[in-house]
């Protein structure tokens, strides 16, 4: 199973940056104590509709989430 690396902002979730498979806070070099002041990280499955489109996700309780249903209806 191959994984991703998601850095989110600790506060509002939001997804800062992406990268295949598994990363540390050393991704960011000499901006890494900067960084950890901030964000944080997760590992999870690759996902390549994430990878695409990953302003429609956040992290909420270091998991990952759609931020809102998309209705798609209209497109029918």
């Amino acid at each position: 199973m191959e994984q991703m690396t998601i850095f989110y902002n600790r506060r509002t979730g939001s997804i800062k940056e992406l990268c295949s498979g598994i990363q540390t806070m050393d991704w960011f070099g000499a901006e890494k104590e900067d960084y950890e002041q901030i964000f944080d990280c997760i590992v999870v499955e690759s996902d390549e509709y994430v990878l695409n489109n990953f302003p429609q996700f956040e992290v909420v309780e270091c998991a990952l989430k759609l931020k809102q249903a998309t209705d798609l209806s209209k497109y029918r």
